[in-house]
């Protein structure tokens, strides 16, 4: 057993009480039988193996809303020119660099190679990413009411191969010198870009 003994019994007394429920109700119910069952010390077990859901999705049919902290590995994307990649998010319409949630078992490193990927259709290679810096301590609040503060560790990718494709994460993708990027970037986005510009001649020879 994994999850909170009382939840259980609460879910227990609903489904032997007989009531109506809807689609939405019954797969959320299952969502927590499936936590509770799993044996969560087996990797391959584990319910958001499933790439339609995710762990953190998972996640939010369990608290919802409610504030959580996430390790999140943030690549800032370096041409040959020192223009940085940013993309247009599809969620809040912002300009931000790549990045993801750090997933269980997953190194922050496999995170920013294959959010690279997933994001740009970029390829970056892992001995190529160099640590850069990290931010934390300030709230992040989604349009549709999702709370987390994130531990933000952000590596620098350079020489990275392919062509530039969006997904449905981003609308569109670009590159920009330093000292000229957007208006409507993220806070992050812009503390990040003004660290590159003051650290330029060291960032230049990595």
């Amino acid at each position: 057993m994994n999850m909170n003994p009382n939840l259980m019994q609460f879910i227990e007394k609903i489904e032997m009480g007989g009531g109506i429920l809807d689609d939405e109700q019954k797969k959320f119910i299952e969502t927590i039988k499936a936590l509770d069952e799993s044996d969560l010390k087996d990797p391959t077990q584990w319910p958001w193996r499933d790439k339609t859901n995710g762990y953190i999705k998972t996640l939010r049919k369990l608290v919802g809303h409610f504030p959580i902290v996430l390790s999140v590995a943030t690549a800032v994307v370096l041409d040959d020119s020192m223009r940085i990649l940013l993309e247009r998010r599809s969620d809040d319409g912002k300009w931000s660099i790549p990045g993801g949630t750090v997933g269980p078992g997953e190194s922050v490193k496999e995170c920013i190679v294959g959010d690279i990927s997933r994001e740009t259709s970029l390829d970056a290679e892992i001995e190529d990413l160099h640590l850069f810096d990290e931010l934390s301590g300030t709230p992040h609040y989604y349009p549709n009411g999702d709370i987390i503060s994130s531990i933000k560790i952000i590596y620098v990718a350079k020489h990275c191969t392919g062509e530039l494709k969006p997904n449905y994460e981003n609308l569109e993708l670009e590159y920009f010198d330093l000292q000229d990027i957007p208006e409507n970037v993220s806070g992050s986005t812009r503390k990040i870009v003004a660290s590159l510009i003051s650290r330029f001649d060291e960032v230049k020879n990595w």
